[in-house]
């Protein structure tokens, strides 16, 4: 496999776009979930059927659109730095916002859901210190996964690159084999409070690996470049047999879920990123003022959806309604903290693992020159 070659020779915008658009998706995912008949932190005891489609529908590419992302970007760094310093960039940028997560975005949530009336809320979610933190560490275990590897990578010179459609159908049968084999097992495989889950990391190594791919070969670069209609309408259709399975129990359900899952997980990933290959490829100053937010705004999204909807469930408000309150919400408050939090070099290393590139660490210090405004 070879570099593949760059739209932009600083900047790969419709890919930023991605990762800011997958990250923001987790803000009408997680306020949908209170609402949707399902078990969760807050539960209203309704089950709207417009709300309960937008878990199945998002949960399908947007974790796993993020994780392509990763992979990207990760062997973009790892080809311009030695194995050494871009792991030690990877755990401060990783590692960081995590630590300081769990010491004070995720017992701030907990505390809201204690104090909550009762009958509200799962009581035993306040034990969880990791809630919508969990996809930091198992990230930090893929880049340990391909620190590993990358002696071997960069090795290969050329594989057979299969079309969108064959390697989804590739991940359907993956997910088919992680199904069996948890069955096999029997066992929990999370281990640390969840920093080291096994289970996350084989869900999503595989998407890891294909944005490492997207990264090594032009071939692969190509194909997910290009806008291909038979491969949005088998995800579609993938899709829809997806949701239409999310609540059958049974074995051959879950199966069969799954494997729709797979499939239809990596061909709307595809066309998300064709998509944004032409709608987003030129600089934007907007974009990349979301790009800039979105991950504070996943920081700290959660536990104002969270406090959000304890509040509208105790009022009784029309779920509907509810949602998009919260949506709004969950958006203007954590984007708000961030155009603050920025001005603070020592405040986004310690939220973002961006390390100051400026002297002074005060609480107001400007914001570095050329960041998005």
């Amino acid at each position: 496999m070879h570099p593949a070659p760059a739209p932009d020779a600083q900047r790969y915008h419709h890919l930023d776009a991605a990762r800011a658009l997958f990250m923001l998706l987790g803000i009408p995912f997680h306020a949908s979930l209170a609402f949707a008949g399902g078990h969760w932190l807050v539960m209203s005891g309704a089950h709207d059927p417009l709300l309960s489609l937008i878990p199945p529908v998002l949960s399908d590419f947007r974790m796993p659109g993020f994780f392509v992302i990763a992979g990207f970007f990760a062997a973009l760094l790892l080809e311009r730095r030695s194995r050494g310093e871009w792991l030690k960039g990877r755990i401060e940028r990783l590692g960081l916002p995590l630590t300081v997560g769990i010491a004070t975005i995720v017992p701030v949530q907990a505390a809201i859901l204690a104090h909550a009336p009762a009958g509200i809320v799962d009581g035993e979610a306040t034990h969880d210190f990791l809630s919508h933190l969990w996809f930091l560490p198992v990230l930090i275990l893929l880049c340990l996964l391909l620190s590993a590897v990358w002696p071997l990578v960069v090795r290969v010179r050329k594989v057979p690159v299969p079309g969108v459609i064959t390697l989804g159908l590739g991940f359907a049968a993956y997910e088919l084999a992680l199904f069996a084999l948890e069955h096999i097992l029997h066992s929990d495989l999370s281990f640390l409070g969840g920093l080291v889950d096994l289970g996350r990391l084989a869900i999503y190594l595989p998407f890891f690996a294909v944005g490492v791919a997207l990264r090594r070969s032009r071939a692969l670069w190509a194909r997910f470049s290009a806008l291909d209609p038979a491969v949005p309408t088998i995800g579609l259709v993938a899709l829809l047999l997806h949701v239409g399975l999310w609540q059958d129990q049974s074995r051959i359900g879950i199966a069969l879920d799954l494997a729709f899952d797979g499939l239809a997980s990596l061909c709307l990933t595809q066309t998300i990123l064709a998509l944004l290959v032409k709608i987003a490829r030129r600089p934007s100053a907007r974009i990349d003022r979301l790009v800039d937010a979105s991950f504070t705004i996943y920081l700290l999204h959660h536990p104002v959806v969270v406090a959000l909807a304890i509040l509208c469930v105790w009022a009784a408000l029309p779920p509907l309604l509810s949602w998009s309150a919260i949506c709004l919400a969950a958006f203007v408050l954590p984007y708000a903290a961030h155009r603050v939090l920025r001005r603070s070099p020592l405040a986004l290393w310690l939220f973002n693992g961006v390390r100051p590139k400026e002297r002074g660490w005060g609480l107001l210090v400007r914001a570095r020159e050329g960041a998005p405004a």
